[in-house]
């Protein structure tokens, strides 16, 4: 393998310990930052954006008024001093977000930033910063654990607010502290089976719904990030309503769940015999213990970061750097 790959590959490995040194550094203090406000606003790109997506779902299931936009879309939506503002960049550099945060900020609404690098320069853009242990020396690589850590920071924050969800996500927090290793194993077992059946050529559909749905949006960027298979985050539901229309024999799809459901099973059915597609379905053990959703989504998105990795490996060993100038095509940092 290449440096590059080598280094991908680093940061993916790296979460056995990362999530864990993460939510044991969670100052929980925080919570304060967005109990008190009527609205949750969560930014982001690219990852980011599936990390913002990812606050959504948590913090409107413990009951509190959260929603998820890309950066530009901050100028559609009313806010003001009622209003919090996690803009999410790993890295601290995301002009988009950057701008956005200056935006919402005129606009009278508390702003945080989420990053990796506390020395970023979104670090600049507010008081409030949110800082997670990814463990890693750089950020010019296909992102993976700044990713994940980001989801355990605010998952540990949602564990603290007293919601129904509360013990359960409390108990998941302590497991994911713990099964780092095994977690790692599992999700690179998982990476080679997806890798043995991805292809180059047909599309790769990533079908999932609800917080396991990011797992899936986080799957197609990784694919995507790689350049050997166009990955595309599917919902569930809408697959089976348009998308299957487009599907040709032989087409790919991993079907994402957090646990084994009565369902999959016809699910995959009707993918491999009906519409002849290659497929495989992910779903987290149960001997891991996550009891949520929300919980479950950090593992599979991992064994998805595998997948693209092993794939790229297997059909682009020498690949030295992202595609260029595919890479700069649009000024993003």
């Amino acid at each position: 393998m290449t440096e590059f790959l080598d280094s991908c590959y680093e940061v993916i490995k790296v979460q056995e310990r990362s999530i864990a040194d993460t939510i044991n550094s969670v100052d929980l203090m925080n919570v304060s930052d967005i109990t008190e406000k009527q609205q949750i606003v969560l930014i982001g790109a690219g990852d980011s954006y599936a990390v913002s997506e990812y606050g959504k779902w948590l913090f409107r299931a413990i009951g509190l008024n959260a929603i998820s936009l890309s950066p530009p879309e901050v100028i559609h939506v009313p806010m003001d001093s009622d209003t919090v503002v996690i803009g999410v960049t790993a890295s601290g550099r995301s002009l988009s977000t950057l701008d956005a945060l200056q935006k919402t900020r005129a606009k009278g609404a508390k702003t945080i930033v989420l990053t990796d690098d506390p020395e970023g320069k979104a670090s600049e853009e507010t008081s409030n910063l949110w800082v997670t242990k990814a463990g890693v020396d750089s950020y010019n690589i296909s992102p993976a654990s700044p990713t994940t850590t980001a989801m355990a920071y605010l998952l540990t924050i949602a564990a603290e607010i007293d919601s129904k969800l509360q013990e359960d996500l409390q108990s998941d927090i302590k497991q994911l502290a713990k099964i780092g290793k095994n977690m790692l194993e599992w999700a690179e077992r998982e990476g080679k089976i997806i890798a043995r059946l991805v292809a180059p050529g047909p599309p790769l559909y990533m079908v999932s719904d609800g917080p396991n749905h990011v797992a899936a949006q986080i799957g197609m960027m990784k694919f995507n990030e790689f350049a050997v298979v166009k990955g595309f985050a599917a919902l569930r539901e809408d697959f089976c309503h348009h998308q299957n229309l487009s599907i040709d024999d032989g087409d790919q799809a991993l079907l994402v769940s957090g646990k084994k459901e009565p369902d999959d099973e016809r699910y995959m059915k009707v993918l491999t015999e009906v519409l002849n597609m290659q497929a495989h379905h992910i779903y987290v053990p149960e001997e891991f213990g996550l009891k949520t959703a929300l919980a479950q989504t950090i593992p599979n998105s991992i064994a998805l970061q595998m997948g693209a990795h092993f794939t790229v490996r297997r059909y682009n060993p020498k690949m030295e750097w992202f595609r260029m100038p595919h890479a700069k095509a649009f000024r993003i940092y």
